[in-house]
């Protein structure tokens, strides 16, 4: 019988290394021991798990900071923007694409504590001096 042609390439990996205290060694150890899955299967898995959630938390903060925009953190995370939209709304995070989403409880506030735009009509920095 003819052997059927292989239609898959096994992906190329490139092998890392981690330094391990010998307390995580035996904690990683009994992690394993409990389960039907190789040591580095594993720990591959953990790995890729941790670099999506840094990326997710390191997207929010770029987010928050206002160093790019809504649609951009998503990409940062590598995430369509509504997923990312659920993460923010898991972790609590206020997304404030449009600054009088609030109505004028937002204007209220700025008159109270000074912080309208210089120029605009209820600005009392520049027109009271």
């Amino acid at each position: 019988m003819p052997r059927k042609p292989q239609t898959s390439r096994a992906t190329k990996r490139v092998t890392k290394s981690i330094r391990l205290t010998p307390a995580e060694a035996a904690d990683l150890a009994q992690l394993v021991a409990g389960t039907a899955y190789a040591e580095a299967a594993l720990l591959r898995q953990w790995v890729l798990t941790g670099m999506q959630h840094f990326r997710v938390a390191e997207a929010i903060r770029t987010y928050q900071d206002g160093a790019v925009e809504l649609r951009q953190a998503a990409a940062r995370a590598q995430l369509p923007v509504a997923v990312f939209l659920e993460e923010l709304a898991a972790r609590k995070v206020a997304i404030l694409e449009d600054l009088d989403a609030f109505g004028p409880g937002v204007e209220a506030l700025r008159e109270a504590f000074g912080t309208m735009p210089e120029g605009s009509p209820h600005d009392t920095t520049a027109a009271g001096r």
